[in-house]
């Protein structure tokens, strides 16, 4: 075959799909904020503003500019400018041009170095008109180089970006738009502002948020250290160093603010080069559960494992080779377990006779009508094959087939329960109730720091029908609740319960 026919993309279709790839707003402005760091900045203000009725965005820096070499490649798709994988934020040479095209249709960048100053601009519009990949390339005007001035300092070298008609804003108010843009950059980027930074928006300066809370005496951390993963790349082995840490951070509180915070919080949060490309994310270590509330991880990784560790451009998502996951699996898996047992030990409650034989009579009660009951499907915990960890499951080994003697006999066994009631200590500002499946059977755990416990359960012992009852209707909202689980819809499954609690805590106290 010859490979010698042109094949240029449609360039008007290609741009439209490129401007929906998936960045988020906040997303795309900290893939901005990358070039800036990688510039060697040390500051770089962020103003979100309304012009002539339109909405802007610009981000400004002071770091060491490009000249026209490299502003050239910049504002083309998978530019060429060098990269070190040990230390630099871009890798793909995609960002500046993918991340603004994601919010607007005009993209303008003014550059100084110490050699000169550069103007490049590009335009959705033209280049669909033309149907080529087209952008303006030449030295600054006065009246560009003047603006520039205006954003680092006359004379100073830097870059700034201008991104106008900005047609796929989601939040269109700029003063909520700034505040979330500074809470995600404080936590994105929170090792660089740390190490001396200064990032501003609109103005106001943006200060580190760490989800590890390691600055709070209540933190305790679990977990920080230095794990030696083996790497084989083209036929050659190397060693690389991933940093792992978990903390245990103070009990949440129950607030309007924090209601469902705590559960979408915990989990790893994933270190590219110092920083974060991913948050909150079990990574397969941990299933997020209420007993993993208080749990914080960071896993800290160099560019040079971007093939293993499976990140992508828009730097949305992780996908850890088997080989990298296992490494890591052997560390991390027995600590979460470990978190998990000591938060069991923690709540258990002491739960009186009465109390057992009245869970007792209602968990045998819904199992006789066990068949008549919509239920949540069982899980079964799969064993992963040594082949790979997307592999099928290795059976069982079987045990010897048996003659079976006395067929005709009737053996009497003890009816297996499908459900347990357990009474926890989930704390103060807890939920009523947690739930959960073990195999086929329902586990529900009451907690009996909240006030419903009291007033619902406690109070009625005398009355057996009335326990009963309770159980029975909480039986019924956790079947319900693990069965939407099933379908995905654990964020808004929590929500609605940390309503529900607290506004019964509010009316009940």
């Amino acid at each position: 075959m010859r490979f010698d026919r042109a094949n240029d993309p449609n360039a008007a279709r290609l741009i439209e799909s490129l401007r929906y790839l998936g960045y988020g707003n906040y997303e795309a402005i900290a893939d901005l904020v990358d070039n800036s760091i990688d510039a060697d900045a040390t500051h770089i203000g962020i103003r979100i503003q309304q012009r002539d009725g339109q909405f802007q965005i610009i981000v400004a820096d002071d770091g060491s500019g490009m000249d026209f070499t490299t502003l050239d490649e910049a504002m083309r798709l998978g530019s060429l400018t060098a990269r070190d994988l040990n230390s630099d934020l871009g890798k793909f040479g995609m960002g500046l041009v993918t991340a603004s095209q994601s919010i607007a249709k005009r993209c303008h960048v003014i550059t100084r170095t110490v050699d000169g100053c550069w103007s490049s601009a590009w335009d959705v519009e033209e280049v669909k008109a033309r149907n080529a990949f087209v952008k303006h390339l030449a030295q600054a005007t006065e009246d560009e180089a003047e603006m520039l001035d205006g954003f680092v300092g006359s004379g100073h070298t830097g870059t700034a970006v201008i991104l106008t008609e900005c047609d796929n804003i989601t939040n269109k108010n700029t003063t909520s738009f700034a505040s979330t843009l500074k809470h995600h950059l404080g936590r994105v980027d929170r090792y660089f502002i740390e190490a001396g930074r200064e990032m501003l928006v609109n103005s106001e300066r943006v200060g580190p948020r760490d989800p590890l809370q390691l600055a709070d005496s209540g933190t305790e951390v679990v977990l920080d250290d230095i794990i030696p993963v083996s790497v084989t790349e083209d036929g050659f082995k190397r060693v690389e160093n991933v940093r792992a840490r978990l903390a245990l951070v103070p009990e949440p509180t129950a607030s309007d603010l924090d209601i469902g915070l705590a559960l979408k919080n915990q989990g790893f949060y994933v270190m590219r080069n110092q920083r974060e490309v991913m948050n909150a994310m079990t990574l397969e270590f941990f299933t997020k559960h209420n007993d993993f509330n208080r749990m914080r991880g960071e896993v800290f990784f160099s560019g040079t494992l971007d093939r293993l560790v499976g990140i992508e451009f828009t730097k949305r998502q992780v996908n850890f080779d088997k080989s990298l996951y296992d490494q890591l699996a052997n560390i991390l898996v027995p600590v979460c377990r470990s978190i998990k047992r000591g938060a069991v030990q923690r709540r258990r409650a002491k739960t009186s006779d009465a109390q057992k034989q009245l869970h007792m009579q209602a968990a045998k009660a819904i199992a006789e009508k066990d068949k008549l009951l919509l239920k949540p499907k069982a899980r079964i915990e799969k064993r992963a094959s040594p082949g790979g960890r997307d592999g099928a499951s290795t059976p069982e080994p079987r045990e010897p087939e048996r003659q079976r003697k006395n067929f005709g006999r009737v053996q009497a066994v003890q009816a297996a329960l499908n459900c347990e009631i357990r009474e926890e200590h989930l704390g103060p500002n807890g939920q009523i109730y947690e739930c959960d499946l073990e195999g086929r059977k329902v586990i529900i755990r009451y907690n009996v720091e909240h006030p419903f416990y009291e007033r619902f359960l406690i109070d009625i012992l005398d009355d057996g029908r009335l326990a009963t009852a309770t159980d029975f209707l909480i039986y019924s909202m956790a079947s319900a609740e693990l069965r939407m689980l099933d379908d995905g819809g654990y964020e808004a499954v929590n929500n609605f319960k940390a309503v529900m609690s607290a506004n019964l805590r509010t009316l009940l106290h």
